[in-house]
């Protein structure tokens, strides 16, 4: 090729709101902690290389918090916690409970840190209150970068001296956060400055905004997807977020942003035409290419793409009016948009971590390389958009990332096959060859919008969400002349319950220690509209909204059923009684682009056992496995197909939906364990339903030869049939027990 393979590399760096409705400091401290820890280093890092260039994307939200921890105007209360010089029980319990919230790499860093954590299980009252200084000063030491303790004399002195913290020592820590997020705004706004990186933004409170246009975009990409009572479609709200994102970019770095990367890579065909006019690219997710040109994007058995000229080039959407004087006649009339490799990206957001930093940076440039040669084309030039959280990982990496990103900006810079670009300088050089029409609506997890969307906790708050805004937009409408300033706070509440983490997090699939502050938050800020315009607070939102999702927890069976297997997604009266296992978490804040399992439901009558699988994405490509452990059987299997582990089971039957038998006389087949990970086809006359994220199964209990009153254990389990590997299981370890008629 003539041209260098040029690599886009997009860090995205988001927070939610965590400041108090109420007035008071914020709840929780993670965008102070992560300025001390990663957002300045990020941009440090990239300095070190003067040739790397590349995209930073700040949601104007954190930016806002950034900017007023470094003035000191920002005070979170786990911040006020730590500077007391003494404890009540209960905050000497919140103490316990959150300040180990460090990744085990953090904490194993620093010995002193181990020490205490030995002493979490002891009853607080046989603990002095020397050891909670010390806990509040080594959670807070640990959030730092090694770097900006290394250069600093105070924090070196404070990491060495280990025990016996004082007050003292405390408001130095904290001192010394507030004086890093100080720099990183400014900062960021050098290196922009100099050319080497571009700061693109994301809606101001970091909404899903396909979902505030119009929530039924969700079902574009899954037709019966349950949707909240209440239809949320406002798009003049998604419109109001992208104009206050525009006016703060401006605030915080000194120019409009060209670039936007929506929330969760979330985009829909409507989301071009309330852009504003400042706009010249937009990024989404390659899942959403293929089903936007109806065009699969293949991989081979190494990951690497098939047809990479597909993804790896921008597209130009055409606009209805021409926005910008100056441009192209291609671009003239059109928004460039480009799509990140989810591979690629995933593997440094997942994979990475475990690989010593030299592998694991050659690894990918080793991928570039084959990007480029299977791309073999000299006349035009190719563009790998490689786009992640910015901040989520790299605790899970040796020295917070840092022994990796030396190692991949090292070889980056000094490779002149490979060519890293900030977006707006690719487009600058190299205007999109190709149209796109319509934009299919999803984001960068599965290419839809279940992780925020569908699930009774998820419905229930966007219902109380969109009962806020009926009540305001009455009360506005009622009392037109009324005072400007009540107005606009009680519109900035509802804006801040707009943002998507709330619904994040009252999905079934995402959990943290923090989860009732998160509820709180949303309800507190839905509780602060209806105050402020002086309405009374309805009793709905002093109710916590997990309490809506109880449905989807594990629970025991609790009746006979008899369901007739038709795998609906929303009509589960035949599942009343149904044993049910959820997942424990999805392994914090990120999330890979897979399918994966939601929910099992399980239960029995008297002559079958029923099975209820629910996906994360269509199954019908999976391999999906029911387990048992049952008493009386010859011989064992310690763990499922596909494991790289000894899961320590005694699997006896196994009874799998594979798509690779949907042509022969039943997609289902029964397997008799034979020890040694050997299973044997046997003849058990089970029955199946796959329907899109769905599969139903029914297996005779004469068949695996159980009893009324037998003592049993479940594993369900997804494999790729193609590689043969082991995606997910439910329950994450263990089998789930239960005994035939023990109701």
């Amino acid at each position: 090729m003539a041209h260098p393979l040029y690599v886009a590399l997009v860090w995205h760096q988001h927070q939610p709101d965590y400041r108090d409705p109420s007035g008071g400091p914020a709840l929780m401290p993670w965008a102070r902690l992560h300025a001390a820890k990663d957002y300045l280093h990020m941009a440090e890092l990239v300095a070190d290389f003067p040739k790397i260039h590349c995209t930073f994307n700040y949601v104007p939200s954190l930016a806002e918090q950034i900017a007023s921890i470094g003035a000191g105007k920002y005070v979170d209360a786990w911040q006020v916690l730590s500077l007391k010089e003494s404890w009540t029980e209960a905050e000497k319990q919140f103490l316990l409970d959150h300040f180990f919230s460090v990744h085990p790499r953090l904490l194993a860093r620093y010995p002193p840190y181990v020490r205490l954590a030995q002493y979490k299980q002891v009853d607080s009252k046989y603990l002095n209150d020397q050891y909670w200084m010390d806990l509040a000063a080594w959670f807070n030491l640990a959030w730092f970068d090694a770097r900006a303790i290394a250069r600093d004399e105070q924090l070196t002195a404070l990491v060495e001296k280990g025990e016996n913290f004082t007050r003292q020592d405390m408001a130095v820590i904290i001192d010394k956060q507030r004086d890093l997020a100080a720099r990183v705004l400014p900062f960021h706004r050098e290196l922009a400055a100099r050319g080497q990186i571009e700061i693109s933004v994301s809606p101001y409170y970091h909404p899903i905004l396909p979902l505030l246009i119009d929530q039924r975009s969700a079902r574009e990409a899954i037709p019966n997807l349950p949707l909240p009572a209440t239809l949320f479609a406002h798009p003049e709200d998604a419109a109001e977020q992208l104009r206050r994102a525009v006016l703060a970019h401006r605030t915080y770095f000194g120019q409009s942003p060209r670039g936007l990367w929506t929330s969760e890579g979330s985009v829909s065909d409507a989301l071009p035409k309330i852009l504003p006019e400042n706009f010249s690219w937009m990024a989404s997710d390659e899942n959403i290419l293929a089903r936007s040109l109806g065009k699969a994007i293949e991989r081979d058995h190494e990951g690497h793409l098939t047809n990479p000229r597909v993804l790896y080039q921008p597209y130009a959407r055409p606009l209805e009016t021409s926005r910008h004087q100056g441009r192209s006649p291609l671009q003239a009339n059109s928004l460039a948009l480009i799509f990140r490799d989810h591979a690629l990206s995933d593997r440094i957001g997942f994979a990475y971590q475990y690989m010593p930093a030299h592998d694991a940076a050659q690894d990918l440039i080793y991928r570039l390389h084959t990007i480029r040669e299977r791309l073999a084309d000299d006349e035009h030039a190719y563009l790998v958009s490689i786009i992640l959280d910015g901040e989520n990982a790299w605790e899970s990496y040796e020295d917070n990332g840092d022994p990796f990103f030396r190692e991949l900006y090292g070889a980056l810079a000094n490779d002149p096959t490979l060519r890293t670009v900030t977006v707006s300088e690719y487009l600058h050089e190299n205007r999109p060859r190709r149209r796109i029409g319509h934009i299919a609506a999803g984001s960068w997890i599965n290419g839809n919008f279940d992780t925020w969307i569908g699930e009774p906790a998820q419905n229930r708050a966007w219902d109380l969400l969109a009962d806020a805004r009926t009540a305001l937009g009455a009360w506005e409408r009622e009392y037109s002349l009324a005072d400007e300033g009540v107005m606009a706070r009680a519109w900035d509440e509802l804006y801040i319950a707009e943002g998507s983490d709330w619904f994040w997090w009252y999905s079934s699939r995402n959990h943290s220690a923090q989860d009732t502050m998160f509820d709180e938050l949303f309800r507190g800020h839905l509780q602060r509209v209806y105050a402020t315009i002086g309405l009374p607070v309805p009793d709905s939102l002093r109710e916590p909204i997990r309490k809506a999702a109880a449905e989807i927890q594990e629970r025991g069976i609790t009746a006979v059923i008899t369901p007739s297997l038709r795998a609906t997604p929303d009509d589960l009266d035949e599942w009343n009684g149904a044993g049910a296992i959820a997942p424990e978490s999805a392994g914090g804040t990120m999330q890979r682009a897979e399918t994966g399992l939601v929910r099992v439901l399980y239960g029995y009558d008297s002559a079958k056992l029923f099975f209820r699988v629910e996906g994360g994405a269509d199954l019908a490509a999976a391999r999906v496995s029911v387990y048992l452990q049952t008493p009386r059987a010859e011989r064992y299997n310690s763990r499922p197909r596909g494991a790289e582990s000894n899961y320590g089971l005694s699997l006896s039957w196994e009874i799998s939906v594979d798509p690779r038998n949907a042509q022969g006389d039943s997609p289902i087949q029964a397997y008799r364990a034979d020890r040694q990970g050997v299973w044997k086809s046997a003849p058990v006359q089970a029955s199946a339903t796959v329907r899109d994220r769905i599969v139903e199964i029914a297996v005779p209990l004469h068949d695996v030869n159980l009893h009324w009153g037998d003592s049993a254990g479940i594993l369900v389990a997804i494999t790729n049939p193609e590689k043969q590997t082991l995606v997910g299981t439910l329950p994450t370890a263990g089998a789930q027990p239960f005994t035939l008629g023990a109701l």
